[in-house]
């Protein structure tokens, strides 16, 4: 795999600027995830971390976290914020899949869909495990999906729809990005191309995204047969419970049946 591929192949990592500018939007998380990670009492460890969006962020708020990632230019962005912020912040090259860091955590989470890169059993049972080894008495595992639309996984693999539009960080211009999108029904995966297209240059540089989707009572015999309770389901990051139309599957767990 090269520096910015994961594990699917996925290349939107390419760009740690690209990757903030696009995700700026998105926030709804941070409160949810701030409140888990201080009832924890203890270290914290998010895998897939990414830019830091979410690891700086916890630091900066008196956080013990560590953050983990096999991007090197996700980490690169995030050791660049979290030195510009002065944190003494722990940020891992690593793979969620198969990771040993010789300490144990109180709260172990992967959020922002990223565990929807691991698509082949083998890679989610590597997660768990590594997981469970990483967790200490009483510890916590959050994890963070799509709830799978219907609606969405019909679109026309043809169509161009517009995602972001955003200031792009590598000049004055504008970039909008356009989205492409077809649903592989063999392996459950949601195979899209963003189309980045620098407004100012005309220039369009497409990088691809796989993510695997987890329907509901799947992802729930995952966390079963590989170990896990899970404590609550929510719907969304304001705490209300799973439904049929939920945005996301925020599953609370703990190892041992």
């Amino acid at each position: 795999m090269g520096s910015h591929k994961i594990a699917d192949g996925s290349e939107v990592y390419w760009d740690g600027l690209q990757y903030d500018a696009f995700n700026k939007p998105y926030q709804t998380d941070l409160p949810f995830y701030l409140a888990e990670a201080r009832k924890a009492k203890g270290p914290v460890l998010e895998l897939a971390c990414g830019t830091g969006r979410l690891t700086v962020a916890l630091k900066k708020k008196g956080v013990d976290i560590t953050g983990l990632d096999l991007a090197a230019p996700m980490l690169e962005q995030a050791r660049a914020k979290a030195a510009a912020a002065g944190l003494e912040l722990p940020l891992v090259r690593g793979d969620a899949r198969n990771f040993r860091l010789g300490r144990k955590f109180k709260l172990i989470f992967i959020a922002f869909n990223s565990m929807q890169h691991l698509g082949r059993r083998e890679d989610l049972e590597g997660l768990f495990s590594c997981v469970a080894r990483h967790l200490r008495p009483g510890g916590r595992f959050i994890l963070d999906v799509f709830n799978p639309d219907p609606r969405y996984l019909s679109r026309d693999p043809e169509e161009l729809l517009p995602v972001a539009y955003y200031d792009d960080p590598g000049d004055e211009g504008k970039m909008l990005v356009n989205e492409q999108y077809s649903y592989d029904k063999a392996s459950q995966t949601s195979r899209l191309t963003w189309h980045y297209r620098g407004e100012k240059t005309g220039r369009t540089v497409k990088k691809s995204l796989n993510l695997r989707c987890f329907f509901p009572e799947e992802l729930l015999a995952l966390a079963h047969y590989n170990g896990f309770r899970v404590l609550n389901r929510y719907g969304d990051f304001r705490r209300r419970p799973f439904r049929g139309d939920s945005p996301k599957q925020i599953l609370i767990c703990a190892p041992g049946l």
